[in-house]
Parts: C-alpha cells; sequence; structure tokens
C-alpha cells in the first residue's frame, strides 16, 4: 500500500498532464487534495483533512479551513475541468472496435438526486462505469423550465470541445428526450438512443400517433421496428424507433434461489400495489422505446445496455457496492449551501474517479502476478473497474505495481493532442414567457 508521500508524486503527474492547475501553488494544493481522497475513499471533509500531507503537526481546525479553501478555487469548477477530462477520458478510452457501433465513443446522460440537489453528469462509458467529464447542479425540487435548457447547455459544453474526429452516441433515459435535445444534439453531429415515454410523439410509416399508440401494434415479446421520425409535421427529426420487451436473460449469478426468492416478493409486491387507485405504476414501464439515430434494434438494444454503467458509478461516488467502501457523495452533497459549492464537490470526485478507475482498468490486464493477487479479492470475481483501483490502491503486495501504472496513464494524458475549441452553437432563440393577465 502506498503512503500519502508516495502517492503524491504519481497523483502530480497525473494533475501536470491534465494541465489543470495554473501555477506551481495550485498544482501543489490539488495534488495534496487528490491524494487524500485517494488514501481517505471518503468526500467527507473530516476524511479529507485526515489525509491531508503537512509538513508539521496542525489543529483540527486548520486543517478543515485548508479543506473548505478549496471549494472557493475555481480549478474544480466543470468549466475548468470539462476540457481537459474530455481530453484525457478519450485519451484512456479506446472507442467501439466491432460490430454496427465501431468507432463510436457511448456518452451517458443522467442524473442523481443527492439530498436538496439534483446533479445532472455528461460522462464516457468504459468497462462497465462511467468517467465523467462535464456536470450542472439544479436544486430539488427542480426550477420550473430550468432542466431541458441546463441539459442542453450541458451537451453544448461537452460538444464544443469534442474533437471532431471522434464519433459521440448519447445514451439517455426517458427523462431527458425533447425536440430541443434533439436539435442540440443534430447540431453537435451526435448519434443517439434515447428512451420515450407513454404520451410522446411519433411518426411511424407516415402516420402522426404517439408512443402508447406503437405499442399497440408491437409484438408481445421480441422488438419491432419503425423507419420514423420524432414528432410530428414540420418538427419531426427523422429516427429510428423500437418498441420491445425482450426476452428476460438472467446473468448466472441471478439464478440462483437465493437471487429468484427476492425477485419473486418484488413482482408480488409489484401487483399489489398496482391495484391500489392511486398506484403510480403504468402499464407501459414494462416496455422500452427507444429513438435512436442505429440501424439495426440489435444495435440500438446493446447500446442503451450502457447507459447502466451510470448507476455503477452512482453507486461508488455515494455508499459503494456493499454500503460501506463508497466515497459518501449523497452525505456530503446535503450538506451544501450553493450550487458552485455541489460543482467543486462533484468535480473532485470525477479527476478521483478518474485515477481509480484506469488503475482498476489496468488490474484485469496486468501480469500473471497482479492477476493472481486480484483474485483472492472476491469469491465470483464481479468487482466493477473502481472496486478494483480501490482494492489496488490499498493491497500491499501491489505497491511496486501501481506506480509505474499510474505513471503509464500520466504519460499516456499528456501525449494525447490539445483541445481545439469548436464555435459556440447558434440554437433556435426561446420564445418570450407568456405573460400571466392581470386579475
Amino acid at each position: 500500500m502506498l503512503s500519502s508521500q508516495e502517492l503524491y508524486p504519481l497523483v502530480q503527474l497525473w494533475v501536470h498532464a491534465l494541465e489543470l492547475a495554473p501555477s506551481a501553488a495550485a498544482l501543489s494544493a490539488l495534488s495534496h487534495l487528490l491524494v487524500a481522497l485517494l488514501c481517505g475513499q471518503s468526500l467527507r471533509p473530516s476524511a479529507l483533512m485526515r489525509a491531508l500531507l503537512s509538513p508539521k503537526p496542525v489543529p483540527a481546525r486548520q486543517r478543515y479551513k485548508r479543506v473548505a479553501r478549496f471549494w472557493e478555487r475555481e480549478w474544480l469548477t466543470p468549466a475548468w475541468l470539462t476540457p481537459r477530462l474530455v481530453r484525457a477520458a478519450l485519451a484512456l478510452v479506446d472507442p467501439d472496435g466491432w460490430g454496427p457501433t465501431a468507432g463510436l465513443t457511448h456518452v451517458a446522460l443522467d442524473s442523481v438526486r443527492c439530498g436538496p440537489w439534483e446533479v445532472f453528469t455528461l460522462g464516457v462509458v468504459w468497462h462497465g462505469r462511467v468517467l465523467p467529464v462535464s456536470w450542472a447542479a439544479l436544486p430539488y425540487p427542480w426550477p420550473r423550465g430550468q432542466v431541458t435548457p441546463t441539459v442542453c447547455r450541458l451537451l453544448r459544453q461537452v460538444g464544443a470541445v469534442w474533437p471532431p474526429g471522434r464519433p459521440a452516441h448519447l445514451l439517455a433515459d426517458r427523462a431527458f428526450p425533447g425536440q430541443k435535445l434533439f436539435r442540440t444534439l443534430r447540431q453537435l453531429e451526435w448519434d443517439w438512443t434515447v428512451r420515450l415515454r407513454a404520451p410522446m410523439p411519433v411518426t411511424a410509416d407516415g402516420v402522426a400517433q404517439t408512443v402508447r399508440d406503437l405499442l399497440r401494434q408491437a409484438r408481445p415479446h421480441g422488438w419491432t421496428v419503425w423507419h420514423g421520425a420524432y414528432g410530428h409535421g414540420r418538427k419531426a427529426l427523422p429516427a429510428t424507433l423500437v418498441v420491445g420487451r425482450g426476452l428476460v436473460v438472467l446473468p448466472l449469478h441471478q439464478r440462483t434461489a437465493g437471487s429468484q426468492g427476492p425477485r419473486a416478493q418484488r413482482q408480488a409486491e409489484r401487483l399489489r400495489v398496482k391495484r391500489y387507485r392511486y398506484a403510480s405504476v403504468s402499464d407501459t414501464d414494462a416496455w422500452m422505446v427507444l429513438c435512436t439515430t442505429l440501424p439495426t434494434w440489435q444495435a440500438a438494444v446493446r447500446s442503451y445496455r450502457l447507459r447502466w454503467a451510470t448507476e455503477g458509478s452512482y453507486r461508488d461516488a455515494q455508499s459503494g457496492w456493499d454500503g460501506q467502501h463508497g466515497w459518501d457523495l449523497e452525505s456530503v452533497l446535503t450538506q451544501a449551501r450553493s450550487t458552485g459549492h455541489v460543482e467543486r464537490i462533484v468535480g473532485l470526485w470525477a479527476l478521483g474517479a478518474l485515477l481509480q478507475t484506469w488503475l482498476g482498468c489496468q488490474v484485469a490486464h496486468g501480469p500473471d502476478g497482479v492477476r493472481a493477487v486480484a483474485a483472492q479479492w472476491t469469491t465470483t470475481g464481479r468487482l466493477s473497474v473502481w472496486a478494483q483501483g480501490q482494492a489496488a490502491l490499498r493491497e500491499p503486495l501491489l505497491t511496486a505495481w501501481v506506480a509505474p501504472t499510474l505513471r503509464a496513464g500520466a504519460a499516456r494524458v499528456a501525449a494525447a493532442p490539445p483541445v481545439v475549441l469548436r464555435p459556440p452553437l447558434v440554437l433556435d432563440p426561446e420564445p418570450p414567457p407568456r405573460r400571466r393577465r392581470a386579475a
């Protein structure tokens, strides 16, 4: 296990390769904060202040003030980090190598609620997890009329620094689709696979209808494909509509009696709740309706499954896979008092996740001795790359391997081409808000 003093120069290589700090003092301060996160494995101020390096003993109050000063700096804001994280993620993550999605880089859009805040994230999908590259925070309950502009602004922020020679494919749940979202994606020249809600307007085989109407025409088992559009009339955007429920294929580790019992209990509870008049469970929830630019339903379904990587990353940032080994993001954001404070904490999570996920990804591709040590961490072999990176940082037997691996990752990021800003997008002007007539 590397000590804080041994980990500091390795993290400093990453901070320098990412060009995060505008000065030598900022380079040192940000490196200390990242080392504290990787050693303490928590975003709580108490864990960060205990793990901060200090040349001499100082009171706890002084350490807390030192941590609090980081939330006032611009180095952790999305405006500062997004160009650097996009460059690093694309340097570490290779595009798909085969099939209809060959050459594409999947980007997941999702949100997570942490106490009084809703955090929207865009991240590059990598080995079952997501590398966050940009984010935005809104208070919860959502301010009226702010969600869609925030999401579109997030996409434009990433699209402005995304290299034109690297095709991107957006994955999003049914909370996000709309005319403004799809227009933004078309102007960015991004592909997409987005799930739709039942009341949304679509055009299939030249007929204007809703998604709910498509469900009545779809096959009960399997997938049905229409080459149509999202929307009606002149506002319709050409796309492929994929409707179905598919076959339930459980992973091997979920086919045991221990998994079948809780699954049957959840299904019985779901049927019981549906009988209530106030139940919000709809018959359309079991269906999946995808609006995609991919040509086949196989490619659309395979791409959309990658969206679940975001859920695993959120779990890692909050409670961990077992409720004990996460980074406590939710409890920390619950105490945040401003949007800027929230965004800086999320920025620290994004930087720490980048380093730890890179380290965990290399465990599976390491020499035989490294894989033999990793085989002792679990009896199932189903640790995520984030969890493997966490275990590698704590494993005394891998101390000699962690250092060169972190150096290799920093060198790979440093060798990446610089970010070239694209011209800003000119979107359709928003209609003026309606004025309420005075009573």
